[in-house]
């Protein structure tokens, strides 16, 4: 319809021919492609029609102000930033007319969205962004609009913690959010897990699984080099001459490439946990181990959401096997299953009341299994062998692994991988994560392979031979 506007005589609007050319455009809006520009012709539908002059927005809310924002973002993630800075952003009210969306008014509501303002996520992408299902076009477009906490604009205005809160609720670019840490990886006093913090804080609120994930990983390859670079001096004291702006731009460009590569391996299972088996020489080091642990207990409480129970989840895990307590429960867990395989061997009616009290669990635990299935298993001893083989599943990770490496990671992926219907099993590895009934089997898997991937990536970063 709008290259006949521009080009033919006649054409039909609503089913009716319209001759002698265009005078009147018939409605309010007109599609158009824009962009590019063609000197021959003046316009072309094939390169664009030419930049915009403005971008605007109809009402003055907060919603339509921070999608605004979001399309200058993304209009600047397709034509560049230096054409971005200079489009002005518009204001249409309808008492006042045409107003000018200021610097000064910009700096007004960042401050609001990192403070009061409940952050949210573009709801035209959000339902096509989750964690079990995410359309390649929509994810295209959530990055393009993520916003750049590296313009003066709103480092003129904003703290640290109030910029981890904009990256959480709202999007921020990954080079931008990699900066940020690695500006607070420098300061001695362990301001970098706080950031993190907030920022998950705000994700939580605004239900949104990337943004969450996208801080935790980034945030595992910070803390990553900060320990490497302790012990090997001289890599981050080099900021004067521009070194950590280059980290930070390798951050974020090699965790979405090499995450991308992962994904699109025929085995991504064996490519994700068999990186400490590969064959890399003698000079390789070992991936580093977990980052320092961060504090999410309050965050898992607050959600039931699949995707941030999972990068919960996944941060919960990295505690555990930084801070010892997997290994001791490890430990505590054979010892309790290898004293109800003894009492089950010994008695049926051990082994039915033992039923009975899971049975009256599955609520709590969520566990969709079948009642008589479940109670034959018991009765014909197939409980008992099952148990038989988790516990020594547990056993030989204790003995063969260290708990901070990808090798334990792996044995608990295993062993979830076999689970079928699953109730002491669940609550084990459940007790041993540090993980809260909530967590199913799916959730527990998502956890695991998501400490997993950071796990890589960090090593990737610091090592980079080493993926």
């Amino acid at each position: 319809m709008n290259h006949s506007y521009l080009h033919d005589k006649d054409y039909v609007v609503g089913g009716r021919m319209v001759k002698g050319g265009l005078n009147t455009v018939p409605y309010n809006e007109v599609y158009i492609r824009v962009g590019g520009f063609n000197s021959k012709t003046m316009r072309s539908f094939d390169c664009g029609i030419g930049l915009p002059v403005a971008l605007f927005s109809r009402d003055p809310n907060y919603g339509h102000l921070v999608q605004l924002l979001r399309v200058r973002a993304r209009f600047s993630a397709m034509f560049g930033s230096e054409i971005a800075k200079t489009l002005p952003l518009l204001l249409v009210v309808p008492e006042l007319g045409m107003r000018v969306f200021t610097k000064k008014l910009q700096q007004q509501v960042l401050k609001k969205m990192a403070t009061s303002l409940n952050p949210f996520q573009n709801p035209a992408v959000a339902h096509f962004t989750r964690v079990d299902s995410t359309s390649e076009p929509h994810m295209k477009q959530k990055l393009e609009e993520l916003l750049d906490l590296d313009d003066e604009n709103v480092k003129q205005v904003l703290t640290p913690e109030e910029m981890a809160r904009i990256a959480g609720g709202f999007g921020a670019t990954d080079e931008s959010v990699s900066n940020l840490l690695n500006d607070a990886a420098l300061d001695d006093s362990g301001s970098l897990q706080g950031l993190v913090n907030e920022g998950l804080a705000f994700a939580l609120r605004s239900n949104d699984y990337h943004t969450s994930r996208q801080l935790l990983i980034l945030y595992s390859i910070v803390a990553s080099r900060r320990r490497s670079n302790t012990e090997v001096s001289g890599q981050l004291q080099d900021d004067e001459d521009g070194y950590q702006s280059d980290s930070s731009s390798r951050d974020s460009a090699h965790w979405r490439k090499a995450e991308k590569d992962l994904n699109s391996a025929g085995d991504s299972q064996a490519v994700l946990f068999n990186r400490d088996n590969a064959q890399l020489g003698k000079e390789h080091i070992p991936p580093p181990p977990p980052p320092p642990p961060l504090d999410t207990d309050r965050l898992r409480s607050a959600t039931n959401s699949d995707g941030l129970l999972a990068v919960l989840g996944a941060a919960q895990v990295l505690r555990a096997m930084q801070n010892g307590s997997a290994k001791r429960k490890v430990k505590e867990a054979i010892d309790s299953v290898d004293e109800w395989i003894h009492n089950g061997e010994q008695s049926v009616a051990f082994r039915v009341s033992s039923w009975r009290d899971l049975r009256s669990a599955q609520h709590d635990l969520n566990i969709a299994t079948e009642s008589d299935s479940n109670f034959m298993a018991f009765v014909s001893g197939k409980a008992i062998t099952n148990r038989k083989k988790f516990v020594n599943q547990l056993r030989e990770a204790a003995d063969l692994t260290e708990f901070d490496s990808l090798r334990f990671l792996k044995s608990i992926h295993s062993v979830l991988s076999q689970m079928r219907s699953p109730c002491l099993r669940l609550e084990l590895l459940q007790y041993i994560l540090g993980l809260d009934n909530r967590y199913s089997v799916a959730h527990v898997l998502r956890s695991v392979e998501l400490a997993a991937t950071c796990l890589n990536l960090s090593g990737s970063d610091v090592h980079p031979t080493g993926l």
